[in-house]
């Protein structure tokens, strides 16, 4: 006859799968930050000091904060059921992500809380001491533990409120003969500050905007679609009904390149990261999950680089939609990749159409012709024979000078560097300066025959 045995996962081995997830130091913070949120935070603080012989961070917010019982539910692994329903605005899932996205960073975590009303509470899981007890052992602080914590950053006078402590960092235990751990850490918080401006860009505006610091900086969103720059495009949108609630699709088309103020653009990865992050836009209760590319439902181009579409759904949707546990992947459901589809076209088209337009200025002018052949399929660049100056040159010119002149021409078109105009214009568009090309050949010839004289 069967019987049954425990199973259960050894601790010691559990927690080093735990650690090994796959989070980044940006997707972990992302997952503390969503239970800020849920927790109706209006500031949130990510603090990272420099020059610590044990170097920590710390998120502090100001949201309803958790009683005694509550941190000690939370902070178990798996606290919640993930196929049951959440609320609007909740971001969480799984009810792991803390855990999970600490372990992931750090080997030490704290969290101290205050519900109103409560009195301050606090517990830590040390990975050391699972691994040497081979225990889930959570160490519960006592209150006189907690107003002595040394990192402790929430003041006593406080009436609610969340911090985590993140100690014995990951990042810097890896043997680094480069960089020193202010500096990993410096690169880390700066990464950061640019993934939470972006994932988070809809929180830090509008009437229940929520502050992010790092540091003590003000993070400023980032808007993918450039809503407010001269020359965006705002295409079709629709609602989509589904079971578990709306589906909204919005579609944008982003300003030519020689449009966009140079610091938005580098904020955006500069002309190459517009172009690599064309596509989709998915988020979760506000919280973007997926930033570009087109989930194989369109191939990526350069005509189309400035095609964005926004997707936004409810946490009601993540059974259907294969939400992961770090909230940073998942897979659209057939049905919808029909529908988004039909949205495609149209922002690719217009994307297209702007460059078209830029084609076209570049076109206008009285030094190239560009020859486009429908019907051998071919397209090339030629030096304008209407140009009035070359025209007036040639008429004080020699014959045989005259021949000279039109070969080193047509040289000089042949030779017309391409592909590395290609690469240049798709990287940094905004970098290439042809104002001072005149006197720079000027300078040039000069500086050749002065040598040539003195020979």
């Amino acid at each position: 006859m069967s019987r049954l045995a425990d199973a259960s996962p050894d601790p010691r081995s559990h927690v080093q799968t735990l650690m090994r997830i796959g989070y980044t130091m940006p997707s972990a913070i992302a997952d503390i930050l969503d239970n800020s949120i849920t927790a109706k935070s209006g500031n949130i603080k990510i603090y990272s000091l420099p020059g610590l012989s044990n170097p920590n961070l710390s998120i502090v917010d100001d949201g309803i904060g958790m009683t005694s019982d509550e941190l000690i539910n939370n902070m178990k692994i798996g606290c919640k059921n993930p196929s049951e329903d959440r609320p609007r605005g909740d971001l969480g899932r799984f009810g792991s992500g803390m855990k999970t996205a600490s372990f992931s960073q750090a080997r030490r975590l704290t969290v101290i809380s205050k519900k109103e009303g409560q009195p301050f509470c606090a517990a830590i899981w040390d990975i050391d001491r699972v691994e040497d007890q081979n225990s889930w052992c959570l160490e519960i602080l006592e209150d006189h533990e907690i107003t002595a914590h040394p990192l402790c950053l929430l003041r006593e006078d406080i009436t609610h409120g969340t911090q985590v402590i993140w100690e014995k960092l990951a990042c810097l235990s890896k043997n680094s003969h480069s960089l020193d751990s202010d500096s990993i850490m410096a690169n880390n918080l700066s990464e950061l500050g640019r993934y939470i401006s972006l994932h988070f860009h809809k929180f830090m505006v509008g009437k229940y905007k929520c502050n992010f610091e790092i540091n003590g900086k003000s993070l400023k969103p980032i808007d993918p679609f450039l809503t407010r720059s001269p020359g965006y495009q705002e295409g079709r949108s629709e609602k989509l009904r589904c079971k578990g609630g709306y589906i909204e699709i919005n579609t944008h088309v982003l300003p030519h390149f020689k449009r966009i103020d140079s610091r938005v653009l580098n904020k955006l990865g500069g002309a190459n990261g517009i172009v690599q992050n064309q596509g989709l836009y998915i988020y979760r209760e506000g919280r973007l999950i997926n930033a570009g590319g087109w989930l194989d439902l369109a191939k990526s181009s350069q005509l189309g680089a400035l095609a964005r579409v926004e997707v936004n759904i409810p946490s009601s949707l993540d059974h259907e939609w294969s939400t992961d546990v770090k909230k940073a992947s998942l897979q659209l459901p057939p049905r919808i990749k029909k529908e988004l589809r039909k949205f495609l076209s149209d922002p690719i088209k217009r994307s297209k159409r702007v460059y078209s337009y830029r084609g076209k200025l570049d076109e206008a002018n009285e030094y190239w012709n560009i020859k486009e052949d429908q019907n051998e399929n071919t397209i090339s660049y030629q030096i304008s024979a209407q140009n009035n100056a070359l025209t007036n040159l040639f008429q004080n010119l020699s014959d045989e000078h005259k021949t000279v002149l039109i070969r080193y021409l047509g040289q000089l078109a042949e030779n017309l560097p391409l592909n590395h105009i290609y690469q240049k214009m798709s990287e940094s568009p905004r970098d290439i300066n042809q104002d001072d090309a005149t006197d720079a050949l000027l300078e040039s010839i000069m500086n050749r025959l002065r040598e040539a004289s003195e020979k």
